[in-house]
């Protein structure tokens, strides 16, 4: 992929969070405005943007390429899930700490930074399979990083419905059109188009607002969320590429697509997960803040030397 194309596109996303950045610190948007459209975005956008891009034939892929793609975004997560499982005992972590820097490499932010990403820089066709990283993150993280953060303290209670998300029920539903070929009449295909363009710009404008309220101080001053940052933003995806490559073609849309997930940031999931179970949130939200900071060079990096 041409570098200026990258640059320009990774230069707009990044004017977006500065966008949503400045607003929350002149006053303009609050934490409740934040968290009602951090709601929506989730609630609604993606899920729009997603089944948009089923409806849309999901570009030329086949049945075949489907079953593949979803093989390969399994091996996508076990591979982060490896890395994050060294860089938490080779990085000086103890307890709990080391299950949160697992997990900050094990998950990426997909839906709020990968998703958005994959859409300015392949289109729509590409979000359908982009969403297919919805399936083993969600079963993962309410699973095994769960069990890990509770670590048998017992707090707090998983309760099923909390696995199935709206994106995770879009992605299933896509899927399904996509495999059966249903079409809707156009005025749903028209809407749901029409929300899934909000998807881009007010994503980005959610993670610059939340970026407004972690201590920057302290995240740059900390060199085990440094390490782990690292390892979520350069080592992920280099080892999907590498790995992934050997089986999907150079020219893939499907690898380029698995290859910019890999790069994205930490999962702010962590950080509310980590609240819920008593394990230390300010040092998930130290990594989530500089892994997104980072990530504005990172990804344009990554995407000029591998893609």
């Amino acid at each position: 992929m041409a570098a200026g194309i990258v640059l320009e596109k990774m230069l707009m996303l990044v004017l977006l969070m500065l966008i949503g950045f400045g607003c929350a610190k002149a006053g303009w948007i609050d934490s409740a405005f934040s968290q009602k459209a951090s709601r929506l975005v989730m609630n609604v956008f993606l899920p729009a943007t997603i089944l948009n891009a089923a409806l849309g034939g999901a570009g030329s892929m086949t049945r075949g390429e489907l079953a593949v793609a979803a093989a390969a975004v399994f091996v996508m997560f076990l591979l982060g899930g490896g890395l994050g499982w060294l860089a938490a005992r080779i990085l000086p972590f103890q307890g709990r700490d080391r299950s949160v820097a697992w997990l900050s490499v094990f998950f990426m932010n997909n839906m709020f930074i990968g998703f958005p990403v994959v859409q300015a820089l392949f289109g729509d066709r590409a979000v359908f399979c982009a969403s297919l990283s919805n399936l083993p993150f969600n079963l993962l993280l309410y699973t095994v990083g769960v069990a890990s953060l509770r670590a048998g303290e017992g707090r707090g209670k998983l309760r099923f419905r909390e696995i199935l998300t709206p994106p995770l029920l879009a992605t299933l539903a896509a899927v399904v059109i996509f495999l059966t070929g249903l079409t809707l009449p156009a005025l749903a295909a028209d809407t749901l188009s029409a929300l899934g363009a909000v998807t881009v710009p007010m994503s980005m404008v959610v993670v610059g607002v939340s970026l407004s309220h972690v201590p920057m101080k302290q995240a740059l001053l900390d060199g085990r969320s440094w390490g782990v940052s690292l390892v979520r933003l350069l080592l992920c995806p280099l080892a999907a590429w590498l790995v992934l490559g050997l089986f999907l073609p150079g020219d893939s849309l499907t690898l380029g697509v698995l290859v910019i997930i890999s790069a994205c940031p930490s999962a702010a999931m962590i950080t509310i997960l980590s609240v819920r179970f008593g394990a230390d949130d300010a040092l998930a939200s130290k990594i989530n803040f500089l892994s997104t900071i980072l990530c504005a060079v990172t990804l344009p990096v990554i995407t000029w030397l591998l893609l």
